[in-house]
């Protein structure tokens, strides 16, 4: 049978032949965890619009992300000369986010629906924290065999329905979001809501994360990176993708952090932040369908609140 991996990075392509996983490797990696979700149904006017964003938040060519994500549609349209296509996500909101977008694309392509299956994990035997399939070693991966499940209707279903509340202008139906169709999905859109700014500071999950690693001194990023991937209670964040949260941090008005000698430490202000002496003020960005200022997060009831 000829098959095709789909999988939402690069971390698997050279693993998984070796593994027993003969077949071609599909990259689909538009981190849509990040970013704004347009909710145009014009491919070309959505690739352009997270070019744009992709290209200013990692300082990339857009041209060249434009031409990724053009090349990487053009992999999911030739899914249909495959026999057998196995997706491959594990339970974070980076994958998580790119299945939903994924399951809802080729819920409109009835003819591939009986070849597809997933294969997801949240956790590894022997491996703790388990952050993702791309920490484990070929031995590792073949133990994995048989393992994945046929995609089901409900599982589509329940994807496109999730996919238009994450590009929706509120989060009120993303909150929403439960079911067991997929189940790492619910978790995994909770820890993108707390991306929000929160009622208590003004501060997102993780810019409060990256205040906290440099509490007690300058820190390289390296180091900063660790501390936020430790403390986070489910780590989704590659590094690249924590510099767009620094960058808020110490290019704002008023900064929170000051990067200095290849080291970031805390402001005055950015010590009050903290230790809720000030509150951080959100300038426009996106989270999703949602531009804020507008919307935040209440901890203590984990919902969303209009600001």
């Amino acid at each position: 049978m000829r098959t095709a991996h789909v999988r939402c990075g690069d971390d698997l392509r050279e693993t998984l032949g070796p593994a027993g996983f003969p077949g071609d490797f599909v990259p689909f990696t538009d981190p849509v965890c990040q970013g704004p979700v347009p909710r145009t149904a014009d491919p070309a006017e959505f690739d352009a619009i997270r070019a744009d964003w992709l290209g200013q938040a990692y300082d990339l060519d857009v041209a060249q992300v434009r031409e990724r994500l053009s090349r990487e549609r053009a992999g999911l349209d030739a899914l249909d000369g495959y026999d057998r296509v196995l997706l491959w996500f594990e339970h974070d909101w980076f994958d998580q986010a790119i299945l939903i977008r994924l399951l809802a694309l080729l819920a409109h392509r009835p003819a591939l629906h009986g070849r597809l299956s997933l294969l997801s994990i949240d956790a590894f035997a022997g491996e703790d924290p388990f952050i993702g399939l791309g920490q484990l070693s070929a031995p590792q991966l073949a133990t994995l065999a048989g393992r994945d499940r046929p995609v089901t209707p409900d599982q589509f279903a329940a994807a496109q329905q999730a996919w238009a509340a994450l590009a929706a202008p509120d989060p009120v139906a993303l909150a929403g979001i439960g079911g067991d169709a997929l189940p790492y999905l619910p978790r995994a859109v909770r820890r993108h809501l707390a991306e929000l700014p929160w009622t208590t500071d003004g501060l997102s999950l993780s810019e409060r994360l990256c205040l906290r690693a440099v509490s007690a001194g300058p820190l390289p990023f390296p180091a900063v990176y660790r501390a936020h991937q430790d403390g986070d209670p489910l780590p989704y964040l590659g590094d690249v993708m924590l510099l767009p949260v620094l960058r808020r941090l110490h290019d704002a008005e008023r900064p929170a952090l000051a990067l200095r000698g290849g080291e970031y430490q805390l402001t005055a202000y950015g010590q009050r932040v903290l230790h809720g002496d000030a509150r951080w003020q959100t300038f426009p960005r996106w989270v999703g369908g949602i531009l804020l200022p507008g919307w935040l997060w209440h901890p203590d009831t984990a919902r969303p609140v209009p600001a």
